[in-house]
């Protein structure tokens, strides 16, 4: 089952709306810059590595060609044996190699195998042994073409075993007997040379050039050992989909950026690896810059919109505390509430409405007061001319029976009785009056009764001159003598305490064990509207009811509570005020 929410206040939605409408338009603008800023730093850091890619393949490229040329000066220093002998040609190819620290030996071979010219006098491997290496066999029988054989150990000499890249090429040379004859040139260069080419790229932290051959074979990479130790996994099955260009992928849980450029002289191919998260390193910083500011736009977007809000719902706000003010009861008149044109219009207007009510209040008042005076005068009423008669009866039927004190005692509480009832026409007295009014009514109703019932009357100290509305006690008090006491069979109780109830309320306690009532009855009297009960119970106890609350608010009146031949518990709670004085009536 749904909710439903309640309407929210002006200032809650002039804030959402403006917070909304403002941080949707700083959300965008964000996200476009974002977009911007992350698609020019990919773009960027791609040129750049790319770049980088590129010029380690210039470089390389450079160093080929030197290679080149220095496989081109002895191609033409071995066709120049009719000039030259071998110790010069072999002195001017040493002088080279020495110069060079990348090159580590220079020889020219005969196709069987020989070597012709050499730059290292060292024991050589057979040359069956050398005839069935990889360099031997893809030079030989291709005149012309030279071929870089990329990394691997030196197997020419029994004595040293470098890690080199070779270069073999078939050329002609001009042998001792002055033919042209065909010879297999081979430069064997440090490894080191290639390896500090790609070292010295540097994609981000950890990204890396490596090259492959024509095969997808891996000529030089610079996790090698690792690859070997199958520590390190390397992505050749990517990289020979793409022949050339770049491309992404996700390898081993992170994306990477790879670039394949194409080596001309070597014929292999350089892949430049970079891994994205390096590269959008940039992006990470400015992501979190802009999440900074942008929380900070947030906030005082938030903030602003709030300030306005505020600015414009506050007259409002002012109006409706004024409203609520006078929903309370408060009708003194408002204050013209300042703002815009249409807060200030219906402030007037309101302003106006409120003093009419005022005014149609304060007739409501006077006459609320008139009937007040008209109920309590109906209320003293009560004790009318039957009960005057019946009271003058017994007074002459004791006097019959010569009970001269009897008669004393009745005359004497009939004039207390008046004196107090009228009490100069006021209509608050003291508690203690209002004791004495009731006590000297049960003194009459008890001689009447032939002492069928006894009572006690009993208040806490101090609350004597406490003020209340007089003859609210004798109606309880008469209403458990006819409808409770009067059916008994043994000795009727009236207990009547008067004490303080926290906080501030003063509570007037009347108990009798009359016959009580049952449920029917008591909420009939409880309820204190419809029709009163056809035995007549209930219409004093209803009358106080509605004076106390007519004087002294809704908050105040009786409690009741009863069970059938157990008795009835009035309580009559008014508020405790400033003590006044008793009224002083002159003696008869």
């Amino acid at each position: 089952m749904s909710t439903i929410r309640g309407p929210h206040s002006i200032k809650t939605i002039l804030t959402f709306a403006i917070a909304v409408v403002s941080i949707s338009f700083t959300l965008l603008v964000s996200a476009i810059l974002f977009s911007q800023f992350s698609s020019t730093i990919r773009e960027n850091a791609t040129v750049s590595t790319r770049e980088i890619v590129r010029q380690v393949n210039a470089n390389l490229n450079y160093y080929t060609n030197d290679i080149l040329t220095v496989a081109g000066y002895a191609g033409d220093l071995s066709k120049q044996t009719n000039n030259l002998s071998r110790t010069e040609i072999e002195q001017r190819l040493r002088s080279i190699v020495d110069s060079r620290q990348d090159i580590v030996c220079l020889i020219l071979f005969d196709l069987e195998g020989n070597i012709l010219l050499s730059t290292i006098d060292a024991p050589v491997r057979p040359k069956e042994e050398l005839t069935n290496q990889t360099w031997f066999t893809r030079a030989l029988g291709g005149e012309g073409n030279f071929y870089f054989t990329g990394p691997h150990v030196q197997q020419l000499f029994t004595s040293s075993y470098p890690w080199v890249i070779t270069y073999s090429q078939q050329i002609s040379y001009i042998n001792e007997e002055g033919e042209l004859s065909q010879g297999l040139l081979l430069i064997d260069m440090n490894f080191s040379a290639v390896s500090e080419l790609c070292q010295s790229a540097k994609l981000g932290n950890t990204g890396y050039v490596y090259f492959i051959d024509n095969n997808g074979k891996i000529v030089y990479h610079p996790y090698q050992q690792l690859i070997n130790s199958n520590l390190f996994d390397e992505d050749l099955d990517s990289v020979q989909e793409h022949i050339f260009g770049t491309f992404t992928n996700i390898f081993e849980g992170r994306e990477r950026l790879v670039i394949i450029n194409t080596v001309n002289n070597a014929r292999w191919r350089i892949v430049g690896v970079a891994y994205m998260d390096e590269l959008m390193a940039g992006l990470n910083q400015y992501t979190t810059v802009m999440i900074i500011v942008l929380a900070f736009c947030i906030v005082i977007t938030i903030l602003l919109a709030r300030s306005v809000s505020a600015y414009i719902s506050r007259p409002i706000r002012e109006l409706e505390r004024l409203m609520n003010s006078v929903e309370r009861g408060d009708f003194s008149a408002p204050p013209t509430v300042g703002g815009n044109q249409e807060v200030a219009a219906l402030s007037q207007t309101f302003a106006l409405m409120v003093g009419r009510i005022r005014q149609l209040m304060d007739d409501i008042v006077k006459s609320q007061e008139m009937k007040r005076k008209f109920e309590l005068d109906a209320l003293q009423a009560k004790i009318n001319p039957h009960f005057l008669y019946n009271t003058l009866d017994s007074v002459v039927w004791m006097a019959e029976q010569n009970d001269t004190e009897g008669v004393i005692t009745m005359i004497t509480a009939l004039a207390k009785l008046f004196r107090i009832s009228i009490s100069k026409g006021r209509d608050i007295i003291t508690l203690s009056e209002e004791l004495e009014h009731v006590r000297n009514y049960l003194i009459i109703q008890q001689i009447r009764y032939q002492d069928k019932f006894e009572f006690t009357i009993s208040m806490e100290e101090g609350m004597e001159n406490l003020p209340t509305i007089k003859l609210i006690v004798q109606p309880i008090v008469e209403n458990a003598i006819y409808h409770g006491i009067k059916y008994l069979q043994e000795m009727g109780h009236i207990d009547i305490k008067v004490f303080k109830r926290k906080p501030g309320a003063i509570v007037i306690e009347v108990r009798d064990n009359g016959v009580g009532m049952d449920a029917q009855k008591l909420d009939t009297i409880l309820s204190l509207e419809g029709p009163p009960h056809k035995s007549g119970a209930g219409i004093g106890v209803r009358n106080v009811h509605q004076r106390i609350q007519l004087y002294y608010g809704s908050d105040y009146g009786l409690e009741i509570s009863s069970e059938l031949d157990e008795g009835t518990l009035v309580r009559l709670v008014i508020p405790e005020q400033a003590p006044i004085h008793p009224i002083k009536v002159a003696q008869p």
